[in-house]
């Protein structure tokens, strides 16, 4: 008899002692009387219950950095508004809703019908990235033009109307996304699903754009419509499950180009505007299978995944040049066609009472079928470049990876695992393939109850093929290699512990290395190296009180080589991030009436970087940034249904960037620059609410049946 028959063969003596005991206490004495009995589980919510916020937020010194993802920007007064609500019926049937920041433009909010489980959300979320930007150009119907006094210059200095024609303008964009959802219970084993979303994005950007050696910083207008549909059928049996699924994604741009104006002296005669092309519009359609086996052999799990899709684009290309009597012919459309694939096969098992096994098997292929096209093109309107042809995508690829996890003795766990990735390139690529592998081993250490610490260690190595010059995009130095296929030596470890010191006090740790060098490429990309660390203790003395403090570190080190020509030394470039965070905070109800929460986070970051040109070593000036950030709220509760809810929160946030400080329109001779400044930011924040309870509750049946 094995140890699992053995196991198996216990428990249903346990099971079978069991019930004889308690068939013998049931014939010895009399079955109690239930009719009177509560049920404990039964009075489930019935009726109308809602909670209603409404007050005002104050903000002092807000700026787009401050309110880049909450609309909280200027200083002014905001409407601080809030709702949630239920509706239950004895039924079964019933409706939410959950509103949230209704005043601002990060508002959010879900309605859902249980009736026939249909659910309706709304999500905004600003994104004011400058505030500090100023512009001579004009948007006129998606054209950026300059004033009409405008006077062209071969450098910025020269541009005697600049400083009359500035005006300010904000960089930014609002996403705002709309969803339908709703499923259907078919039978107890199948249900039909669906969801429409439609994403709206609307702005300003910020790009560049050149004529030849002279460059300008433009206010990109944006205005990017995504409408998407999921729509499928899912069954689920006692041992397996199957889920279908169809996905359509429609990406339009309300304008395929923009122009603008050329604020310098002509290189040639005529050249006066500059064009950009725009995201263009695309599709993708996709079905996908998906779901699970529970086979009857060592608790056994065969996960599963197949799906079929295609990339459509077939956007019209924009004129190559701009000036009206140019010679070289528009290329037409790219009638860009890419299908894609992918299968992939799970099994996780556990063969043996100590021992868990894991493994995964996955293709993604990428078929790129568009025709390859050869398109003529000229250097800012005016030197002729030669022919490019489209460039190929196509790749086929084949991970594996898996793992064993084995309890050697109670206190300590041990696991291996790795995974092996190979990828083919279709012809017309720099490389035919590349193969990359990973190994680690893992430890779990449990020296006492309540204490566990884990320790990871692995390594890697990525090897490609030979880099084919004839595919290198025209003008690419061929000793460069892009990162994604360059050769690399990877070596990685973790650490992570947890402790429950007391009933009350707990105490977590994690720290992570790792070190990808590239010692194969003569320039570009030498080594990339990572370093982080964090901890944090939390305090609960009792359910009216708890407290936490929590610290963390980071440095991230990049080395990069490159040379002008092949008589010089190479310069070298070394840059070093380092990031520190320290937070603590803690909640305490004072009273059934008053409760106080409090945060605050200090949070510096250095960037230094260091070069060597010429064998002389020079240092660019630090970047670094500073955050804090202080939050106090009071909560008082005058009644059992109204709640009086007080906040102060204060951010100072300052940072130093060489590339921006001080760099106006016309600081660099030959960028026409926007002015934007590093982010800067001192906010006082106050918001004052009252929220209100009201509706009627209900039970369910009192008593059991």
């Amino acid at each position: 008899m094995t140890s699992i028959d053995r196991h198996h063969y216990l428990s249903l003596s346990l099971g079978l002692v069991a019930a004889l005991a308690y068939a013998t206490a049931s014939a010895a004495e009399p079955s109690p009387d239930t009719s009177g009995w509560a049920c404990a589980q039964c009075p489930f919510f019935q009726g109308y219950q809602a909670d209603a916020e409404a007050g005002a937020l104050v903000a002092d010194g807000a700026n787009a950095n401050y309110g880049r993802y909450t609309g909280i920007d200027r200083s002014t007064a905001y409407v601080d508004a809030n709702a949630d609500g239920q509706w239950h019926s004895d039924d079964g049937s019933y409706a939410t809703y959950q509103l949230e920041r209704l005043g601002l433009a990060s508002r959010d909010g879900t309605v859902e019908d249980g009736r026939f489980d249909l659910r309706v959300s709304y999500d905004g979320q600003p994104t004011d990235l400058y505030d500090t930007s100023v512009t001579p150009f004009q948007n006129n119907g998606g054209r950026l033009g300059l004033p009409a006094d405008w006077v062209a210059a071969g450098a910025t200095s020269g541009m005697s109307a600049l400083n009359s024609s500035l005006a300010p303008v904000n960089i930014g964009y609002n996403r705002r996304t709309f969803a339908l959802t709703g499923q259907f219970f078919a039978s107890p084993h199948w249900t039909l699903f669906g969801e429409f979303r439609r994403q709206e994005k609307k702005g300003t950007d910020l790009t560049g754009a050149s004529f030849l050696t002279e460059a300008v910083q433009l206010p990109q207008p944006i205005d990017y419509i995504t409408d998407s549909l999921n729509a499928g059928a899912a069954w689920a049996g006692h041992s397996a499950s199957l889920r279908v699924t169809y996905t359509g994604s429609w990406f339009e741009d309300n304008s395929d180009s923009f122009d603008f104006a050329n604020p310098y002296l002509p290189l040639v005669p005529g050249s006066t505007e500059g064009r950009l092309g725009t995201p263009p519009n695309n599709t993708l359609q996709q079905l996908a299978a998906t779901g699970n086996v529970q086979l009857p052999w060592y608790a056994t799990t065969l996960t599963y995944t197949a799906s079929l899709g295609s990339l459509r684009q077939n956007a019209p290309f924009l004129p190559v040049s701009t000036l009206p009597d140019a010679a070289v012919p528009a290329p037409g459309s790219l009638d860009g066609d890419v299908r894609l694939s992918h299968y992939a096969l799970g099994l996780a098992s556990r063969p043996l009472p100590k021992l868990n096994l894991r493994g995964n098997a996955t293709y993604d292929g990428r078929n790129d079928q568009t025709t390859p096209i050869a398109i003529a093109y000229v250097v800012t309107d005016t030197f002729p470049g030669g022919t490019a042809v489209t460039p190929r995508y196509g790749e086929d690829r084949m991970r594996l990876d898996g793992g064993a996890d084995y309890a050697l003795a109670r206190w300590l766990r041990i696991g291996v695992g790795g995974q092996f990735l190979d990828v083919r390139y279709s012809p017309g690529q720099a490389f035919t393939h590349t193969q990359d592998v990973e190994s680690w081993g893992r430890a779990t250490i449990s020296p006492i109850e309540n204490l566990s610490f884990t320790f990871k260690y692995g390594d890697g190595l990525r090897k490609a093929s030979a880099l084919d010059l004839a595919e290198l995009p025209a003008g690419e130095n061929p000793l460069v290699l892009d990162y994604n296929y360059a050769p690399r030596d990877r070596v990685f470890s973790t650490l992570t512990g947890s402790w429950v010191i007391t009933p009350t006090i707990t105490w977590a740790l994690e720290g992570y290395l790792a070190k990808d060098d590239y010692r194969s490429s003569p320039l570009g990309l030498q080594a990339s190296h990572e370093q982080r660390a964090s901890t944090t203790f939390t305090w609960t003395p009792r359910d009216s009180l708890s407290a936490y403090a929590d610290a963390g570190y980071q440095r991230l080190y990049t080395g990069q080589n490159g040379a002008t020509d092949v008589t010089t030394a190479p310069w070298l470039i070394y840059d070093t991030e380092r990031y520190w965070n320290v937070s603590i905070g803690g909640q305490w109800v004072a009273s059934q009436r008053w409760s106080l929460t409090l945060d605050y986070v200090h949070a510096p970051s250095f960037d230094d970087t260091n070069s060597v040109l010429g064998g002389l070593a020079q240092a660019f000036p630090q970047n670094w940034s500073k955050l804090d950030s202080a939050r106090l709220g009071v909560t008082y509760r005058w009644t059992p249904a109204l709640q009086l809810h007080l906040r102060y929160e204060h951010e100072t946030y300052n940072s130093n960037d060489w590339a921006l400080n001080g760099v106006g329109p016309s600081t660099v001779p030959n960028l026409l620059a926007l002015g934007i400044q590093p982010y800067r930011d001192n906010v006082n924040l106050i918001g004052l609410t009252v929220r209100y309870q009201f509706g009627s509750t209900g039970g369910g049946a009192s008593k059991s049946q």
